[in-house]
């Protein structure tokens, strides 16, 4: 099966089991969702990709510690590592009076 048309899951296991490319295309696949999400809370094109990146970084760190679990749910785990960068960025930005 090629890696473009491979499930989230068989994908993640590829990476876990040193395939870079597996990554590639999780990232390739789920980008422009991921991106519009965090887009459509921050409103700035930089702080967006910002938050994009940082998203894979800890998706990343995540795997390679072997904590992820949620077989099947990739897109919606990522979504929410996403929804908590978001709320972190707005948590060091908001001022309180």
């Amino acid at each position: 099966m090629k890696n473009e048309q491979a499930t989230d899951a068989t994908l993640v296991r590829a990476y876990l089991q040193g395939s870079e490319k597996s990554l590639s295309v999780l990232v390739t696949r789920h980008q422009h969702r991921i991106y519009s999400f965090i887009y459509s809370k921050v409103f700035d094109k930089d702080v967006a990709e910002d938050i994009f990146q940082d998203t894979f970084i800890k998706v990343i760190n995540t795997l390679k510690k072997g904590k992820y679990n949620e077989e099947g749910k990739f897109l919606p785990w990522v979504m929410r590592i996403a929804h908590n960068l978001v709320i972190d960025h707005f948590r060091k930005y908001v001022c309180f009076f």
